[in-house]
């Protein structure tokens, strides 16, 4: 929409802001936690909003998602909305979106918090979290986004159960995020819409592993937990050299790899000692089968979204 076929503004909007935050990258699924793991990242993005200030600031795929947040909190509180013109927008972040680190749930994550803190924090914090899960058709990265650290979360319509899942110490996250963008809506449209009971009882079992060597530590038991059957077979179409490629971040030491999200960030759990060692694997596997990208090192939020 150009500058001039916007509608126009309103003048019973009352000028709010401005008002930055802070909310982390996330990576969802962790294997086979499809739709309901998903563990905060020290990469953030800083998101700053005000409502009526006169100016638009920049336009982009990002900011249209905080817009759109914005908007939808007021329209919970039956507040009369913004236009998407009166809502003011600058997006910095450490993180691309449309690469599985959950840019747009830290976006919207960004207009919710902003916007309801703007407005007198009328909402509760899960409330925001129902309204996040919504806009994102799931919860998994919504969760870790505005309460950080790992989230285990179940959804019944727009109703979410969420429980904080405590990571034993010492685990990192070395990421390979690559030049290409996998799309969400192609990644689910491949996957399958029943499983055999054999599969689904592979992957149920995996998830309760995966759950249970998170919180003690039990290392050795992630590679077995984050095999799964649901969803990563059917998006290696969008990305074939996927598995070749968790091969060499497990064999330069990762305990496990797995697709982030819905792609194209592929993740490796490793220990300390060899996190450079896998990165670098990363790097080198991909550069073999002519795959561009960066590699990067990182820990687990605790945090969350934070107002500066």
């Amino acid at each position: 929409m150009t500058a001039e076929t916007w509608p126009e503004r309103s003048d019973t909007i009352e000028p709010l802001g401005p008002i930055t935050v802070r909310v982390p990258a996330t990576s969802a699924n962790l294997g086979t936690g499809f739709d309901a793991a998903g563990v905060a990242l020290q990469r953030y993005a800083t998101i700053t909003v005000s409502v009526g200030s006169g100016n638009e600031g920049e336009r982009s795929p990002m900011s249209r998602h905080v817009r759109k947040a914005v908007r939808e909190v007021y329209r919970e509180l039956d507040r009369e909305r913004p236009d998407s013109e009166e809502i003011e927008v600058s997006v910095e972040a450490e993180f691309p979106l449309g690469r599985g680190l959950g840019a747009s749930a830290a976006c919207r994550g960004a207009g919710l918090v902003a916007a309801n803190t703007l407005l007198g924090s009328p909402l509760s914090e899960h409330r925001i979290l129902e309204i996040g899960s919504d806009l994102e058709g799931h919860a998994d990265n919504m969760a870790p986004a505005l309460f950080g650290g790992c989230q285990i979360v179940a959804m019944s319509g727009e109703q979410v159960t969420r429980v904080a899942l405590p990571v034993s110490d010492g685990l990192r996250f070395v990421g390979f995020t690559p030049s290409f963008n996998m799309s969400t809506k192609k990644g689910r449209a491949l996957l399958p819409k029943q499983l055999s009971r054999k599969d689904a009882v592979h992957n149920s079992c995996r998830s309760a592993l995966l759950v249970a060597a998170l919180t003690t530590g039990s290392w050795d038991a992630l590679k077995t937990a984050t095999d799964d059957r649901l969803h990563q077979i059917p998006r290696s179409k969008l990305f074939p050299t996927m598995f070749e490629l968790f091969e060499a971040a497990e064999s330069a030491g990762a305990f496990a790899a797995y697709l982030s999200g819905g792609g194209s960030t592929l993740m490796a759990l490793a220990n300390e000692d060899c996190a450079e060692d896998v990165s670098a694997a990363w790097v080198s596997a991909a550069a073999a089968r002519e795959i561009v990208g960066q590699a990067f090192i990182t820990g687990i939020d605790a945090g969350g979204a934070q107002i500066l």
